[in-house]
């Protein structure tokens, strides 16, 4: 959560609770602040991803659309709901009064929050199952299944819905590859991360759509989750963090946005 108050947590029968350390910092406190009524959700309708900022939450849920929730005076109330059955990855943008969502059958849809009217962006050919936006909120990443991801103009102008960038891997490399976590903006959004092969998390030029070096996780691993870390205080604290599926976290610097080639060393 924002300022590192707390730890969102989403439940498989879509509870949603926050755990926030206690005033003495030594321990944690655990608190349930929204779930879908009993009435409203079928077995089959499970939660499917989860969006936050500041004081907006929204779940998706794979037959009744997306639930969003508001902060007001310290609770939290549920809003109109985004009517659209089959979605797999929302994400806010423009501060939170909008949310950008994707599709089981590809579609990439926008939507204010909480009355706007739902329009889509951009039909692409298999499931969207991850999106990050850059710093400007000018792009979006979109990450399919099959090996794929895009930049798409978000920006409400002619080049709003409009695809970029494509990135892929050759046949001969994307048969091994794993793309479990998505793809990510990183190092002032100049870097693409997106794939992994044989324990290596690759790290894209952005203008160019070429590997320009990699996360070496050690031969076997996967990677299930990256993070990519942005300091408000320093650029010598900025970094990527890697979740592998033995349980290991590791730290990385982020690659330099004017270096050609890169070598990624841990950090200890």
């Amino acid at each position: 959560m924002d300022e590192d108050e707390g730890i969102l947590a989403l439940t498989e029968n879509g509870a949603l609770s926050v755990w926030t350390r206690t005033t003495q910092g030594e321990q944690w406190q655990w608190t349930k602040i929204a779930e879908p009524g009993v009435a409203e959700r079928k077995p089959d309708d499970v939660p499917t991803s989860m969006a936050y900022t500041r004081d907006r939450i929204a779940v998706a849920f794979a037959k009744s659309g997306v639930k969003v929730w508001m902060l007001n005076k310290g609770t939290w109330q549920s809003q109109r709901s985004i009517l659209r059955q089959n979605v797999t990855a929302i994400r806010f943008v423009e501060d939170g009064d909008a949310l950008l969502g994707g599709t089981k059958d590809g579609v990439l849809w926008y939507c204010q929050i909480p009355n706007g009217t739902l329009r889509a962006y951009t039909f692409f050919k298999s499931k969207v199952y991850h999106i990050d936006v850059n710093s400007t909120g000018s792009h979006a990443l979109v990450a399919q299944t099959g090996g794929r991801t895009h930049i798409v103009g978000i920006r409400q102008d002619d080049n709003k819905g409009k695809i970029e960038q494509v990135y892929t891997l050759p046949d001969s490399e994307a048969k091994n590859a794993n793309y479990d976590f998505g793809a990510l903006f990183t190092s002032k959004g100049s870097v693409v991360l997106f794939g992994s092969v044989d324990g290596c998390v690759l790290l894209w030029d952005k203008d160019k759509a070429e590997v320009s070096c990699g996360l070496d996780l050690g031969e076997g691993a996967v990677a299930q989750a990256v993070g990519s870390f942005t300091s408000r205080s320093s650029p010598a604290e900025n970094c990527l963090v890697t979740g592998s599926k033995d349980g290991k976290l590791t730290w990385w610097p982020q690659p330099s946005a004017t270096d050609s080639t890169c070598t990624l060393a841990l950090l200890c």
